[in-house]
């Protein structure tokens, strides 16, 4: 019969050891979630969004077609409740609301918007790399089903967001949800 200090020590072992094995298989998973996503040149997809903002006393929604083309280029199209149209093209930032003349912006020049840049750009090229400069990656789950959260991996990213959560399955994200350093949520659902 084992004495219960060798037992307790024992547990205690393979707890630490599938602990350890358990933040390899995040970053591993992590890196081969993002891999996956980045395999996918183009989508277009239909995207329902709501806001969840303090000083509001309702969530605002909205839906509309998002669209992804390789290498740099993605259009988020909000169709309701008011057109609106935001266009990622390499650096610039284009802003169309209703008929109004688009507003231009280079987000090289504005850190919050590189960022927002880099939140959506990363996933959808694959780019682990370009989100590791921003965030810390924790994967859990299997590439048929699997949750990627991003916390900030420094103090200037933390002054525009707590935290983006992703889900999805195989190559293709499920919905998007981040919670800004107000506390303001936006969750995106993305149809398959």
């Amino acid at each position: 019969m084992r004495s219960p200090i060798v037992l307790l020590l024992a547990t205690l072992a393979l707890q630490d050891a599938h602990a350890a094995t358990s933040v390899g298989n995040s970053s591993a998973l992590g890196d081969e979630i993002m891999a996956r996503l980045g395999q996918v040149p183009q989508r277009q997809q239909t995207f329902h969004e709501t806001r969840e903002i303090r000083a509001l006393t309702a969530p605002l929604r909205s839906q509309g077609v998002l669209l992804f083309r390789r290498p740099d280029y993605i259009e988020k199209k909000t169709l309701a409740p008011r057109p609106e149209d935001l266009v990622v093209n390499g650096s610039t930032i284009s802003i169309t609301r209703g008929t109004a003349p688009a507003r231009l912006v280079d987000a090289a020049h504005n850190p919050g918007l590189a960022l927002l840049v880099a939140t959506l750009r990363g996933p959808l090229e694959g780019d682990a790399a370009l989100l590791k400069q921003y965030y810390r990656l924790d994967a859990a789950g299997d590439l048929g089903s699997w949750t990627l959260t991003l916390t900030p991996a420094r103090p200037e990213v933390a002054r525009f967001v707590q935290s983006v959560t992703m889900v999805g399955h195989n190559n293709a994200i499920a919905s998007v949800r981040v919670v800004q350093a107000n506390g303001d949520v936006q969750t995106t659902t993305i149809d398959p």
